[in-house]
């Protein structure tokens, strides 16, 4: 058996990758449907919907401008890379790394106690080849997003902080398997006790969500997150902002 290649992504920075522009098809019946292109299949063409969920589409169903997109876009495109030859699997860990207790004179007036843990995160991802062909230079790029909430004298309030990386796997064997690490992002909760002279305040960071995406040859051909709803959650979240 060979071995499994470990890559660890550890450069901050996102590298950028090709987005294939949404198209709006049309039915021979008038009916529209705004999506991206993923596949074609047995007369069948896979459309990406902006939710992230996906659909197939009889190609006979389509306009005939459409039907002369997808295949004139499938014969330019289908040895390239698509999400129908991997598959990703994501796993969330979580380790208490620290759990100092600040402060002293517990129970004295007038002395503020100090409590804090400090968890680090990270995801590990296994990417597993379903193809019977050879698959080479992948780049993954991910983006961990991690909340931070605070609350003290001069109020209440959270923002989100995001990390990101990038790696490249240089080969994926047919078949086989890649198992590749985030970055390590260290995740603190604090408590201060009030005091007279010290008013009480907190501190929660927590992680909560990863977007991985995967390209070749300059194109993106998946896009994951963890937990799976997550990244829908994010455009909504991105599209209210927007309208703001």
């Amino acid at each position: 058996m060979k071995p499994t290649p470990i890559i660890c992504l550890c450069s901050l920075f996102l590298a950028g990758s090709s987005l294939a522009e949404p198209r709006t098809f049309t039915s021979k019946e008038g009916k529209t449907l705004t999506a991206e292109l993923v596949l074609v299949e047995k007369e069948e063409a896979l459309l990406k919907l902006a939710n992230s969920s996906r659909v197939k589409v009889p190609l006979a169903s389509l306009s005939e401008a459409d039907q002369k997109f997808i295949k004139s876009w499938w014969e330019e495109n289908k040895n390239n890379i698509t999400e129908m030859d991997v598959r990703l699997v994501i796993e969330k860990i979580s380790k208490r790394v620290s759990s100092p207790d600040t402060g002293s004179a517990k129970g004295k007036k007038g002395v503020a106690i100090k409590k804090m843990t400090i968890d680090k995160v990270r995801y590990t991802c296994v990417l597993k080849s379903y193809t019977p062909r050879d698959l080479s230079n992948i780049t993954v790029d991910y983006t961990v997003y991690k909340r931070v909430s605070t609350r003290g004298g001069e109020g209440s309030g959270s923002k989100t902080e995001e990390t990101s990386g990038s790696a490249t796997i240089a080969s994926l064997l047919s078949n086989q398997s890649a198992t590749f690490e985030t970055k390590d992002v260290t995740c603190e909760d604090s408590t201060q006790k009030g005091s007279k002279n010290t008013p009480a305040s907190s501190t929660r960071e927590t992680v909560i969500g990863l977007v991985m995406t995967l390209s070749a040859n300059g194109k993106e051909f998946l896009e994951q997150s963890y937990p799976e709803n997550f990244l829908g959650k994010l455009k909504e979240g991105k599209e209210r902002e927007a309208d703001e």
